[in-house]
C-alpha cells in the first residue's frame, strides 16, 4: 500500500473522538490497515491510530517487540504471532491499574518534544481483530503505556493533554 502524511498538532482531526468500524468487509479497510502499517514502520513509531493519518475510525497498530508478552483472555494466541504489527479495531480499555509510573513519552503528531507522563502501569483492553473476531488483552509496563497512548488518540486526547491533567492537579 503506502505510506501516509502524519498530522500535526493542531489538527481538528486529533481532537476529534473516532467512530467504531462496523463493516469489515468494507473493501477499503484492509488498504487503510496496510497504509497504518506502512506509515507506522516508516516512521519507526511504536503505535499509530487512524486519526493520525487523517482517518476517523477506532483502529491502532502497534510494533513493539513485547507484543508476544500480551496475555491474551477469550481469544487464541494465534491472532498475535505474526506479531508485527498488531492490529487494534475498535479498543477500549476496560481495567486501568491503581498503580501508576511516570516516563517520557513522545508522539508521532508532536515532533521532537518528550515529556514525563504519568499512565497506568497495567490495564486490560478488549478490542477485535481485523477480521472482527473480539478478544481482550493485559498488558504491563510499556506495551501498556502504548495501549493508553493509542486509545486515547481514539478519544481525541494528545498525551500533552495528560500533562496538563498532571499539573492542575499539582
Amino acid at each position: 500500500m503506502s505510506v501516509k502524511p502524519i498530522l500535526q498538532e493542531p489538527n481538528k482531526v486529533l481532537r476529534t473522538k473516532t467512530n467504531l468500524v462496523t463493516d469489515f468487509s468494507d473493501p477499503t479497510f484492509g488498504g487503510l490497515i496496510e497504509d497504518m502499517k506502512d506509515t507506522m514502520l516508516q516512521q519507526n513509531g511504536a503505535g499509530l491510530a487512524a486519526p493520525q493519518i487523517g482517518v476517523s475510525k477506532r483502529i491502532f497498530v502497534i510494533n513493539q517487540q513485547d507484543a508476544p508478552k500480551i496475555r491474551t483472555i477469550f481469544a487464541p494466541m494465534s491472532f498475535i504471532r505474526p506479531l508485527y504489527p498488531t492490529v487494534f479495531v475498535n479498543p477500549k480499555i476496560i481495567y486501568y491499574s491503581k498503580e501508576t509510573e511516570i516516563h517520557e513519552e513522545g508522539c508521532l503528531s508532536i515532533l521532537d518534544r518528550f515529556y514525563p507522563t504519568l499512565r497506568s502501569s497495567s490495564v486490560t483492553l478488549q478490542a477485535q481483530t481485523e477480521k472482527g473476531v473480539r478478544f481482550k488483552a493485559h498488558a504491563q509496563g510499556m506495551l501498556a503505556r502504548i495501549f493508553q497512548h493509542e486509545t486515547d488518540h481514539l478519544n481525541g486526547t494528545l498525551y500533552v493533554d495528560r500533562i496538563k491533567e498532571q499539573l492542575n492537579k499539582s
